[in-house]
Order: C-alpha cells, then structure tokens, then sequence
C-alpha cells in the first residue's frame, strides 16, 4: 500500500500531500487489491489546475484525471472517477458467491 505525490514547483506543497494521502488512504481499507496509487499535479502558474491519478489495481493499471480552480477540489473530482473505476474493476473481478 503506497500513495506517492509527484509534485512540480508548487508552494503549499506539503499541505497538498498531507491531504491526498488522509483522501486516498480509505481505498487501501475498503479495497484490499489496490496496491498503489501516484498522484500527479500541475504547477501553480496555471489557470485551472490538474491532478491526474494513477491506480495500480492487482492485474490493472487504473487513470483518471480532473482538473479545478484549486488542487485539492480537483483531488475531490478525481477521486470521484476513481472510485467509479474502482467499483467497476470490483463488480467484474470479485463477483460473491451466492
């Protein structure tokens, strides 16, 4: 279980960090096949900031991307589609047994 922030020139950068990994780290609890998950940012001249998600799923790699007037609001949108994928990567692999 490992959350990684590949992070530009940003400043506030720590504050960044610290909350995508409290966000992300409730998909290690809830789902046990997520084994990594990377987190990319755009820099601070930018208008509309991005953040891009990399999930590494066992078998799969996952990506999705959002963009925000602020990083963690776009964090928020991403994990939004990510937990979608994740659902859908969920309902096909681990079906229960009835």
């Amino acid at each position: 279980m490992d959350i990684r922030v590949e992070q530009g020139l940003t400043e506030g950068a720590n504050y960044f960090e610290t909350y995508a990994k409290e966000t992300l780290q409730k998909y290690f609890t809830n789902y046990p096949f997520v084994e990594s998950i990377k987190v990319f940012f755009r820099g601070k001249k930018h208008p509309y900031k991005k953040v891009k998600l990399q999930a590494r799923l066992k078998g799969k790699d996952v990506f999705v991307e959002a963009t925000g007037p602020r990083h963690d609001i776009a964090l928020d949108a991403a994990t939004d589609k990510l937990r979608s994928q994740v659902e859908k990567y969920k309902s096909k692999r681990y079906k229960r047994a009835s």
